[in-house]
């Protein structure tokens, strides 16, 4: 216990969606920052002391029927673990119910480090994720911290998007006919897989879709779609796309926002397959495009926040699996890793690779990151072998749409929207 006391911090609605959402698997985000020497491990604990200032939840244990965070005390030696290569953390038990929501592996690769960083999704999203990362670098940097304060509630948010937006033009239709891939048959094991587009090739697919006033998401989710219909024959597929709600607030000074504040609009998609990829990706933005003028996201939205802390855990489970649907396709966009906050004393960071949980197969979560340039697709797995191979065609299908499309001569820009839509670029 913290001082002889036990410590709770109230749970956000969306932190209850992702407890939902959890099945069969711990619902975590991954990072891998590779070092170029040895990383100081008593100030990384330090470190992580100091960030628990601003974000206490990370020593917590989730209490599932409470929608809540407990801190009985802080086991820094717990969250921080040091092995040697080639140890593999991936194949750890994550129990996010029993222990924190945070965990970290120094990984000695003789003369430099790997750090494996594991985060709670029912604490926060992956951009909260990227934010905690940054905290930590300020704390193992030993900066002041002392007004920095982190932002959790939903509630003002909604509050805004309501007033902008007056009132939701029409509820979200309930989602349906979403593609599920072969399960295959074999020995289940934890796999990761990742492509990457080089800082070259990825500047051309930047240049493609500025020229066409599109975002990379867009462009992505598009390859996403041709890629499952080449793979798998339907020529209509329901992704998620991912809208991070902070878009809508102003940035405040000394405020972080290490918190659950992403929502998924689904988009079907329509893939026709003699039509160029060009067509492709403009349909994904025009979808887009109308899920944010209409905002209908924000009426389940605004419900689940009315049913957190105030209806039984079994009323809201049952609500929340009727309205949100758990898509087997998933996408996360961790967008630009900002090198200059990704800054630890001493060192320098030579790669860094953010990813998804380890979903059973045929569940498929694929995460874009970006860093020096890089773009690298990822997606982590529990499956065969075969399960495997699948998940890596996918990727490179999603790749070779990609680079094709950044051959393609600028076309000219799609429609603008309205000044009051939320841009959703990579």
């Amino acid at each position: 216990m913290i001082g002889g006391l036990i410590v709770y911090y109230r749970g956000e609605a969306l932190d209850f969606l992702n407890m939902l959402h959890t099945t069969g698997t711990a619902p975590l985000m991954r990072s891998r920052i590779v070092f170029s020497s040895q990383i100081d491990v008593e100030r990384l604990k330090a470190a992580v002391l100091t960030s628990a200032q601003v974000v206490p939840e990370i020593f917590g244990h989730y209490q599932v029927d409470r929608n809540r965070f407990v801190v009985t005390d802080q086991p820094v030696n717990q969250v921080i673990q040091e092995v040697q290569s080639p140890y593999s953390p991936e194949n750890t038990d994550f129990d996010f119910t029993n222990g924190p929501q945070l965990r970290l592996f120094v990984i000695h690769h003789g003369d430099y480090d790997v750090l494996q960083a594991f985060m709670s999704h029912l604490l926060t999203d992956n951009r909260g994720f990227k934010e905690y990362l940054y905290l930590l670098a300020q704390a193992y940097n030993e900066e002041d911290l002392t007004n920095l304060h982190n932002e959790r509630r939903l509630r003002p948010i909604i509050t805004k998007i309501q007033r902008q937006f007056s009132r939701p033009r029409g509820h979200a239709p309930m989602v349906s006919g979403m593609v599920k891939l072969p399960h295959y048959p074999g020995i289940n094991l934890r796999h990761g897989g990742h492509v990457m587009l080089s800082s070259t090739q990825f500047m051309r697919v930047r240049r493609v879709a500025k020229a066409q006033d599109v975002g990379i998401s867009e462009a992505i989710l598009a390859a996403y779609a041709k890629a499952l219909q080449v793979l798998t024959g339907h020529t209509t597929v329901t992704l998620p796309c991912p809208i991070d709600l902070r878009r809508f607030t102003a940035e405040a000074e000394d405020v972080t926002q290490v918190a659950n504040l992403t929502v998924n609009v689904f988009l079907t998609i329509h893939v026709d397959i003699d039509a160029p990829f060009n067509d492709l990706v403009k349909q994904v933005h025009d979808l887009l495009t109308v899920e944010r003028t209409r905002v209908a996201f924000l009426y389940r939205l605004s419900n689940l926040q009315k049913m957190n802390h105030t209806m039984p855990i079994t009323v809201m489970r049952k609500m929340t699996n009727r309205w949100l649907p758990q898509p087997a396709l998933r996408y996360t966009n961790f967008g630009v890793i900002d090198q200059q906050r990704l800054r630890f004393h001493g060192l320098s960071v030579v790669n860094c690779v953010f990813s998804g949980a380890f979903h059973p197969s045929p569940t498929m979560e694929i995460a874009a990151s970006t860093f020096a340039g890089t773009c690298t697709l990822s997606f982590n797995s529990t499956g065969s072998e075969r399960d495997y191979q699948l998940s890596m065609k996918i990727l490179e299908n999603i790749q070779a749409q990609l680079l094709v499309w950044a051959q393609t001569k600028p076309q000219p820009a799609v429609a603008e929207t309205d000044a009051t839509t939320l841009r959703h670029q990579a």
